[in-house]
């Protein structure tokens, strides 16, 4: 496969402000999806977890289920069951505004798209059921907003001529999506290697139970994080068995954070707490030195705290010149010495 998208798709964008990407810290969307139960008041109040778990945007689904399933039937019935009023949304994007943070929602048909324009949706999430609906992808690109694509259900041909879509459209911010749409998710079903798969631009649409899956995502790389959450698990409907509850998703925020803090930097150093503290030892005169001696190796010691000259170069001051005195048990530094320790 020659598929790049490391060369193909941007390293690096910002959704409303917010740096997404390599070098950034992870991105969490709370996934209201349609665990509203069709109540404007319950919606707002999912918005208010959402801004006070700290996630960096909230998100619904809308869809109309006339379009989806025209020929009515119990799917029909289902998804009307928990539709969005589209009529809603500006007033719900508004209100997540103020409670600042990030409004979006998933489009199933290219009107919803436009309602989603319309309030000014910062980023285009699309769902994994519409990854291969080719014209509505377009729809999506062509706004050249940053797009999240979900991959469930897909496989590396759909994933391929989804990204080839939105570079086509000159969109190339866009976020691949880990996902397996199964509802709850098995840990050993997420399938995370596939994040190296993807490269660079990844997230994990994560419907598994629990933080396990998301820290091993955060380690492997992914840069955005989706999850269901709910008021209530025990709430009618079909998808508040498996949601996280309020205090459940802050920790699955902050537990996110906290892993890619953990993630540090790539380079091996000594840090500045451990420098601070002495967790590691110096060079000190064993005896007594006096000026123009030349050293030996029972002159030094190595000893704490990390003062001096560190310790890896014991062998190389043998057969230097002390440069003045140096008390016992006082640290050696280079200055104390004469000559070449290369």
């Amino acid at each position: 496969m020659n598929w790049r998208p490391e060369l193909t798709l941007a390293n690096r964008f910002e959704i409303a402000g917010v740096a997404v990407g390599c070098s950034a810290s992870p991105y969490v969307i709370a996934e209201a999806g349609s665990n509203f139960n069709q109540s404007m008041d319950t919606a707002k109040e999912l918005i208010d977890v959402a801004a006070q778990a700290k996630a960096d945007a909230v998100k619904f689904q809308l869809f109309r289920a006339d379009v989806l399933y025209p020929g009515g039937g119990e799917m029909f019935d289902l998804f009307k069951s928990v539709e969005l009023n589209a009529a809603w949304v500006p007033d719900l994007a508004d209100y997540a505004r103020s409670r600042k943070v990030a409004f979006m929602a998933s489009a199933f048909d290219a009107e919803s798209v436009k309602v989603l324009e319309r309030v000014g949706v910062p980023a285009m999430k699309v769902a994994s059921s519409e990854t291969t609906n080719l014209p509505l992808l377009i729809e999506m690109a062509r706004l050249g907003r940053p797009m999240l694509l979900s991959t469930g259900m897909c496989d590396m041909i759909d994933v391929e001529t989804a990204v080839d879509i939105c570079r086509g459209l000159g969109n190339t911010n866009v976020a691949l999506m880990q996902c397996v749409a199964e509802y709850p998710l098995p840990v050993e079903g997420a399938d995370l290697r596939v994040l190296d798969t993807f490269a660079r631009r990844v997230g994990f649409s994560d419907h598994t139970l629990g933080l396990t899956a998301a820290l091993a995502a955060v380690g492997l790389g992914a840069t955005v994080f989706e999850k269901h959450f709910t008021l209530d698990k025990k709430a009618e409907g079909p998808d508040h068995f498996y949601a996280l509850e309020p205090d459940d998703l802050t920790g699955y925020v902050a537990g996110i954070k906290e892993a890619y803090a953990a993630l540090g930097s790539a380079e091996k150093k000594m840090s500045a707490s451990e420098r601070k503290h002495g967790r590691r030892e110096g060079l000190y005169a064993a005896r007594a030195i006096s000026a123009g001696q030349r050293i030996t190796a029972e002159d030094v010691a190595v000893k704490r705290p990390a003062q001096g000259i560190r310790g890896r170069y014991a062998q190389a001051i043998v057969g230097l010149t002390a440069a003045r005195d140096v008390a016992q048990d006082a640290p050696i530094d280079w200055p104390d010495l004469r000559g070449d320790a290369s």
